[in-house]
């Protein structure tokens, strides 16, 4: 009889301590869960949406062996030292002068831009076979996002390109080395055309050497569009 107290007593004594630490385990993840969006209401309302823009924020987990202490006040939220708002961040979490701790977040600004369709070889002409508008993150871009297909359509990828991945102006010459141009040589309202042969690689807004083929004459041309260049003259008016 007595064996069987002790029996009941221990195990009473073993389901109180194991309702206690499902009760921490419990509580520990729901400050976890209130530092997370914590951080990720503080991160959306830095982050303002352009037009056709969507952002995603990600926070990281917190390691459940950390045991976080009760907070009698309202968490106070800051980006962490120099950390600014861009792909990886951390924010710094305060609970008054008790505790603070240090959540890393990704953040993803998603445009709706021109990316490959299909893994797409240097050399290839571009066109609506092989590019597709669709949303992309810009801040893991490596140069000038574009975001019209008929922009680059009949140009020509520099390097290899995989799929899914963003097209950027660098990637691409709407005028290639050794190809035909036209040159536009503009002064006011007047507009003088001629031909020419490109003398390097240019993309869009890109000032090239041109030689023109009448004159042999090499000048500097900026690249305005699938094989074609602009020269501006000065233009005095009378």
């Amino acid at each position: 009889m007595k064996y069987m107290k002790k029996l009941i007593l221990n195990l009473s004594c073993l389901i109180s301590l194991f309702s206690l630490s499902v009760n921490a385990t419990a509580n520990n993840e729901q400050r976890r869960q209130e530092i997370y969006q914590t951080v990720e209401s503080f991160l959306s309302q830095q982050l303002i949406a352009k037009d056709d823009e969507k952002i995603e924020i990600t926070v990281n987990r917190i390691d459940s062996r950390i045991k976080i202490q009760p907070c009698a006040t309202p968490l106070t939220v800051a980006l962490a030292g120099k950390s600014k708002l861009v792909r990886n961040t951390t924010v710094q979490v305060k609970c008054g002068p008790q505790w603070k701790m240090y959540v890393p977040a990704r953040i993803k600004r998603l445009q709706k831009l021109v990316v490959a369709s299909q893994n797409i070889a240097a050399g290839t002409l571009l066109s609506n076979t092989n590019l597709v508008i669709a949303y992309h993150d810009v801040l893991t871009l490596r140069g000038s996002s574009i975001d019209a297909i008929d922009i680059i359509s009949g140009s020509k990828i520099k390097r290899y390109v995989a799929q899914g991945q963003a097209i950027t102006n660098n990637l691409v010459c709407l005028v290639c080395k050794g190809d035909p141009v036209t040159i536009f040589a503009r002064a006011g309202s007047l507009t003088i055309k001629s031909v020419g042969v490109a003398q390097k690689d240019g993309s869009l807004g890109q000032n090239i050497a041109v030689r023109n083929t009448s004159s042999k004459r090499i000048v500097q041309a900026m690249v305005v569009a699938v094989g074609e260049v602009e020269i501006k003259l000065n233009y005095k008016k009378d």
